[in-house]
């Protein structure tokens, strides 16, 4: 088999590929920019490496988000990597706030690129658009990473099945304790 589906096939279910989906856990990221005196920025878990030379990070962002326009213009990004008690400053950029109101709390800064990055994120990654690639509903996001700022040292926010989690340090064969896997929001 190719992999390619035959002609005999069913479609996968929209619906279902976003319910095996919530299964995938991914670390929380808040992504952003700034473009014509504006900042912008969102919660996002679909980001990975790309590549190591150049150090290069891929992003995928919705069409219909204001930071997707934003970045496709400005052609610049920061991912700014969220700790395990920045659940609140998640919630905030996934819709709890909008425009700039996402940005009153907390230290922000910037570097080469200008976007806004989060000082005690665990990491933020500057970076500039290399290359784009639109598919279906959404647009990935190829971007050289001009800066790295290391922030504070801390375990990551997670987010899998509709929830936030952290990552407990486990020795090998270790069950997961009782009550630490998620959190209840």
């Amino acid at each position: 088999m190719d992999g390619k589906s035959s002609a005999g096939n069913a479609p996968v279910d929209v619906e279902q590929f976003k319910t095996g989906m919530r299964s995938l856990a991914g670390a929380v990221n808040i992504i952003t920019t700034a473009h014509a005196s504006h900042r912008y920025g969102m919660t996002a878990t679909a980001v990975c490496s790309a590549t190591a030379d150049p150090p290069t990070v891929l992003v995928c962002i919705n069409r219909l988000a204001a930071t997707h326009d934003a970045v496709k213009k400005g052609r610049v990004f920061c991912v700014n990597v969220l700790r395990a008690e920045d659940w609140e400053l998640s919630t905030s950029f996934s819709g709890a706030q909008s425009g700039e109101g996402r940005f009153r709390t907390r230290n922000w800064t910037k570097l080469s690129t200008g976007s806004p990055v989060l000082v005690d994120s665990l990491v933020s990654f500057d970076c500039r658009v290399v290359k784009t690639i639109t598919h279906g509903t959404h647009t990935v996001f190829l971007g050289e990473v001009d800066q790295v700022l290391i922030g504070k040292k801390g375990k990551p926010l997670l987010y899998s099945e509709g929830q936030y989690a952290k990552l407990a340090s486990l020795t090998l064969g270790e069950p997961l304790p009782e009550g630490l896997d998620y959190w209840g929001f």
